[in-house]
């Protein structure tokens, strides 16, 4: 493998865990504020 093979390889491979990690913080900083908002409504009722 060539170095810039090499080099673009290692970048999508870090693009992919980036998006990875987005994508879990994401859905559970979510599911975080979907439990809140519940939490609220339910007293507010």
């Amino acid at each position: 493998m060539t170095e810039g093979g090499f080099l673009v390889f290692m970048g999508i491979l870090l693009l992919l865990v980036v998006i990875v990690v987005v994508i879990a913080v994401v859905s559970s900083v979510a599911g975080a504020a979907a439990a809140i908002v519940d939490d609220e409504d339910s007293e507010d009722e």
